[in-house]
């Protein structure tokens, strides 16, 4: 991966999201930080992210709701829920929502940048797909 990949990252615990970011950014991602779903929504309008990693429980917008605001926009980009909600419950909204994936926290690192290029490959061989089509 290289850094024109651009990975919209909102995690409200701001220990966490650095740890989060840098990581990434060690892996050769550029990542956008908001610390709130409200800031996220803003940047990822300004932005123009690839993928969107989204905390659940988040201050002046969540989540989910977030997801569902995004998904009006544009129902393609990645989304990978973030969350300390593990509830069957939780983990079915998040997927019907719109989200692609759903990590539980605590988390390995090893397994969210897993997912994250898990996501952009199949992500690149849809859009392949539509090319050919």
């Amino acid at each position: 991966m290289n850094k024109s990949i651009t990975i919209l990252l909102a995690e409200d615990e701001p220990a966490l999201g650095q740890i989060i970011k840098e990581s990434l950014e060690t892996r050769n991602f550029n990542v956008l930080l908001c610390e709130n779903g409200q800031k996220a929504f803003e940047v990822y309008k300004n932005q123009n992210p690839k993928l969107l990693v989204l905390d659940v429980m988040m201050p002046k917008k969540d989540g989910f709701t977030l997801a569902k605001d995004i998904r009006k926009i544009d129902n393609t980009i990645p989304i990978i829920f973030l969350t300390a909600k593990s509830q069957t419950q939780d983990v079915v909204e998040g997927f019907t929502i719109g989200g692609n994936d759903y990590l539980k926290k605590p988390f390995s690192m090893e397994e969210l940048i897993v997912r994250i290029n898990s996501l952009l490959s199949r992500t690149k061989l849809q859009k392949t797909s539509e090319i050919l089509k």
